[in-house]
């Protein structure tokens, strides 16, 4: 009787051993051979490999199928099921917000210092900061177009996230309250993992040289009615006017991403609604030249251009990466 239980100990235990060393090598190699044998997953993984995470595994950032235990298993036997019994094809695939959030985390472990910025700024607003905002719900009662900027991976509609049953807007309140906390302007709301690889900042004396400085942006936007990213760079840079006038704006990219959310009212009108369009001597400037794109601090912005020790407020000449515009 012995020998029969230690027999199938002895077999349990080399299974259990051919398990894990099958699936932690499943999880080394080139997904090319695992993953992206899924007809779903092909497109995804071209993108991958043109992107600049591309020498990064895909679990660094997805994960493996029991990174979350249970949650995962039952995620991922989920679109094992899917694949076989629907017709899925590649954009059908979106993922949850929570799975975003999930990814946004495993940032952090390459990206610490952008991160660590970001939770300064003020683009780290929860959910609770956005929509249970009093002075503002009861200036505007919120409505579906405020998930174009805050919220924009919400999988309801601003019905099913709050509660208008009062009439009093200072007891209009988030439904779940594990929503509150929630990041409302994630770090895909700007950035798309599979992207294409972005070419280095071209500058000449801290000027931006005659060839562009990002052929291809590290930044997209996200819109919540396609539910896809575009390219910054293929964003149209909208007309915007003061007293009539025309005012240069930027042809930045990263500008171009700011004024999608920045925007002025429907005339166009520089400073109305939240629009943040340069004037004066700073017009034609790229917001980044004084905004740092993670957190969004403007500290210390002046002395880029500024010399204040020399004379009040001189320029320095070749000192400021400006993007001013062409036109």
């Amino acid at each position: 009787m012995k020998k029969i239980i230690f027999t199938y100990g002895l077999i349990f235990a080399l299974l259990a051993v051919f398990a894990f060393a099958g699936y932690s090598t499943w999880n080394v190699l080139d997904p090319e051979y695992t993953c992206a044998q899924c007809h779903e997953i092909k497109p995804t993984h071209q993108k991958w490999k043109n992107s600049i995470h591309s020498k990064v595994a895909c679990v660094k950032c997805h994960g493996t199928a029991i990174s979350n235990g249970i949650h995962s298993v039952k995620e991922k036997l989920g679109m094992v099921v899917s694949h076989f019994t629907k017709d899925v094809k590649n954009g059908d695939i979106k993922l949850t917000e929570a799975q975003r959030l999930d990814i946004m985390k495993r940032c952090a472990n390459c990206h610490k210092d952008e991160v660590a910025k970001w939770k300064k700024g003020a683009h780290s607003t929860t959910y609770a900061n956005i929509f249970e905002d009093k002075i503002h719900n009861s200036q505007e009662k919120p409505y579906w177009d405020c998930f174009r900027c805050h919220g924009m991976f919400y999988e309801g509609n601003i019905n099913t996230l709050m509660n208008f049953d009062s009439d009093d807007c200072t007891k209009w309140k988030i439904k779940d309250t594990k929503q509150c906390q929630l990041p409302a302007i994630p770090c895909m709301a700007c950035h798309q993992i599979h992207s294409e690889k972005p070419k280095l900042p071209n500058f000449e004396n801290c000027r931006k040289s005659k060839t562009p400085a990002c052929d291809i942006p590290k930044t997209s936007f996200y819109s919540r009615a396609d539910k896809a990213h575009f390219r910054t760079d293929m964003l149209t840079n909208v007309k915007r006017y003061l007293n009539g006038k025309e005012v240069k704006t930027s042809d930045d990219p990263s500008s171009k991403l700011c004024s999608n959310c920045h925007s002025p009212n429907w005339k166009r009108e520089v400073g109305t609604s939240d629009d943040r369009t340069p004037v004066g001597v700073h017009e034609g400037m790229s917001c980044v030249v004084c905004h740092d794109p993670h957190s969004n601090s403007a500290s210390d912005s002046c002395i880029k251009c500024h010399d204040s020790k020399e004379e009040k407020y001189k320029f320095k000449s070749g000192k400021c990466p400006q993007f001013i515009s062409k036109k």
